[in-house]
């Protein structure tokens, strides 16, 4: 993945100056993209915030392969926090709360993860944002060329010397008083959100 990294190029970062905010500011926010956008934004997380001292937590799920996901998490200097939407949800939830408004982490949330449907959102993001008063700062990429691998999520790993486009939506913020009818309406904001990034990054990188 470093590696990869070091080859990348990033072409068009609409929203680049709220991104370089995020290490000035003290505010924690809950970052949001689709589990198929990962690899590349577990890149550009490390080399412009977690290096430079932004606190990001995450949640891995208990199985193995979440252990991976942890290991790699703790090197990469990410605070982890164990659970999934399945096993060990309810507790995942609290550590992620807590280290939010207790100890100033924000965290990234995968809304379609841990096993979709693929760029179907879950109300875990939108319960998070409710309950912590934090907002969702929804962001996407594309690439110019890459590999999909054929995982239920069609990861994207873009291909050694990319050129990458990448898009930060506005801040999502979900109201505390939020009834059930709202919250929903919140969780397609989201989703709706995220696949206009999608759009607006693949329409940035045909134009290089």
């Amino acid at each position: 993945m470093s590696l990869l990294g070091l080859t990348y190029r990033i072409e068009r970062f609409e929203g680049l100056e709220r991104w370089k905010r995020l290490l000035t500011e003290s505010r924690s926010v809950i970052l949001a993209s689709w589990h198929n956008r990962l690899f590349y934004f577990s890149v550009l997380i490390m080399k412009d915030l977690l290096k430079k001292g932004f606190k990001l937590a995450i949640m891995s799920s208990l199985s193995k392969d979440g252990e991976i996901g942890a290991i790699m998490g703790r090197r990469g200097g990410v605070r982890v926090v164990r659970g999934s939407s399945t096993k060990g949800g309810t507790a995942g939830f609290r550590s992620f709360f807590r280290v939010m408004k207790k100890e100033g982490y924000s965290v990234i949330i995968l809304p379609d993860g841990s096993k979709g449907p693929r760029y179907e959102s879950k109300k875990g993001v939108v319960f998070l944002a409710q309950l912590s008063g934090n907002p969702v700062v929804p962001m996407s990429y594309s690439a110019d060329r890459y590999w999909e691998i054929p995982s239920w999520d069609r990861l994207i790993i873009p291909k050694p010397f990319a050129k990458i486009s990448i898009v930060l939506g506005e801040d999502i913020r979900i109201e505390r008083k939020a009834d059930e009818e709202q919250l929903e309406s919140y969780r397609k904001q989201i989703e709706d959100t995220l696949m206009e990034l999608n759009a607006r990054s693949k329409a940035l990188s045909a134009e290089e």
